[in-house]
């Protein structure tokens, strides 16, 4: 097996990136709290991977008085949200927007104080539709917002029905019966105008990060039901506020909240267990004992991870079939002033959801574009990406760009948590415990599981888990 620190190694060469953004560095190590692991005496649990997920679990558990170790692969903590600077501007490469009606994160927000700002969503002034044949059409915004909502509620006509409640997912044996069955197969059966099928297939492929056929019904309706059943409410959770501080501000108040000891740069490779223990081995060699381990890692990375002894036959079919995203995050600086603007593109174009993130005559305009499968433009061709531009925006002047392309980031290797077609019923059986192993992260949620919320709803699972396994 290629260690990742090696994987590293040989993408030196290729740019994950734009002009502006970030670039991986290499790993280096560091303790941001408390000694160095290895000057320690067994951990009570070590918990591997410092997303939300991570980060509340160590939260939790040392608040409950254990002595927790926090690893992290990478060189900040943050996982698949990340806080950066582009264009003098805050934004988030990562998961970004929260809500209300988003209960775990809205109570964490509150419970340390932090307010929001709004992206300017509403009160839009051009909207836009591209067909994958790279047709554009104009759409007047009231025809547009209208076309969209009669659209998603004709999609998700039976979500009451399915899930009467959301962070019960399987209460209504009914959601088995669609299990198999794809966004797009829901899609194909709706009567909806060319410009709907557009609106709504766009909309799919950005939350599958993928082609609509692969993507499982089940697992978008429940989150249009944890959005109140309603499209509007939903809508509004999606994509209207951000967190005041970043997501980073947030995860940097819950781990000085943990006592935990972090350790940053520390890819792990494997993970053995017994019945009085386990240890998890790291790329630098390091062996590091606790009595419990949490696993919060994304999906796709479980593959470069031996276990000893293995994981169940469910766990090894989820790793095997993958994670279903692949998606990336573009911010693009203009020169123009496009006021508040809103597109959305078809699946087999590379731009499926294009907003304002802020705008002024001297700013000109940066664009918040998600681009749910990377494979459709090289995110480091900047020509092709004023191309793409230009076709929504024929006028526009692009100043410069910064992305990141989580599918090959080596430490997520893929985007959001979205389920495959068959998945989401089988979703409550990869969380189950494995004697001193738990698992969470957004993907093993009942709720918000494409989300921030997802994640600090599962740190939050697991850290009741493994208290219960250590007071026994």
């Amino acid at each position: 097996m290629m260690k990742r620190r090696n994987i590293l190694k040989s993408l030196a060469g290729l740019s994950l990136v734009g002009t502006g953004i970030q670039k991986p560095i290499a790993a280096t190590k560091e303790a941001s709290h408390g000694p160095h692991a290895s000057d320690s005496d067994a951990y009570d649990v070590i918990v591997v991977g410092g997303g939300f997920a991570g980060v509340v679990a160590a939260r939790e558990l040392g608040k409950a008085g254990h002595k927790v170790l926090l690893l992290e692969a990478r060189n900040r903590i943050g996982g698949r949200t990340y806080t950066s600077t582009f264009a003098d501007r805050s934004i988030e490469f990562g998961g970004a927007w929260v809500h209300w009606l988003q209960p775990h994160v809205w109570a964490e927000m509150k419970r340390y104080g932090l307010g929001v700002v709004e992206d300017p969503f509403t009160g839009l002034e051009s909207t836009k539709i591209m067909y994958n044949d790279g047709t554009v059409k104009d759409v007047d915004p009231a025809i547009f917002l209208n076309g969209i909502r009669d659209a998603f509620e004709k999609f998700n006509h039976d979500v009451w029905e399915m899930f009467p409640q959301p962070y019960n997912p399987l209460h209504s044996p009914k959601v088995l019966t669609l299990d198999n069955q794809s966004c797009w197969d829901r899609i194909k059966s709706l009567d909806l105008s060319s410009d709907q099928r557009v609106q709504i297939n766009s909309f799919m492929a950005l939350y599958g990060g993928n082609t609509t056929d692969k993507f499982g019904l089940p697992g978008m309706l429940k989150l249009y039901a944890c959005g109140g059943w309603n499209y509007d409410a939903f809508s509004d959770a999606e994509s209207h506020y951000r967190i005041e501080t970043g997501t980073a501000g947030l995860l940097q108040k819950m781990l000085d909240d943990s006592g935990a000891d972090v350790q940053l740069g520390t890819p792990i490779y494997r993970v053995e267990q017994n019945d009085n223990g386990a240890k998890v081995f790291t790329e630098d060699d390091e062996t590091i004992s606790g009595h419990a381990v949490v696993l919060t890692i994304p999906l796709n990375t479980y593959r470069n991870i031996e276990f000893a002894p293995g994981l169940s036959a469910i766990k090894k079919q989820f790793i095997s079939q993958g994670q279903l995203s692949e998606g990336a995050k573009l911010y693009v600086h203009i020169k123009q002033n496009l006021g508040r603007v809103f597109a959305f593109c078809d699946q087999d174009q590379p731009f499926n959801w294009v907003q304002t993130h802020d705008y002024g005559d001297e700013l000109g305009t940066i664009l918040s574009i998600t681009v749910a499968r990377a494979s459709t433009i090289d995110l480091n061709d900047d020509e092709r990406i004023q191309t793409a531009i230009r076709q929504l925006f024929p006028q526009a002047d692009v100043l410069s760009s910064a992305a990141w392309d989580w599918s090959i980031d080596p430490y997520s290797l893929g985007a959001w948590p979205a389920y495959r077609v068959g998945q989401m019923s089988k979703v409550h059986e990869f969380r189950q415990p494995e004697r001193r192993l738990f698992f969470a992260g957004g993907f093993t949620a009942d709720g918000w599981h494409e989300h921030i919320d997802g994640a600090v709803e599962s740190g939050l699972r697991v850290g009741r888990e493994v208290t219960a396994l250590l007071r026994s």
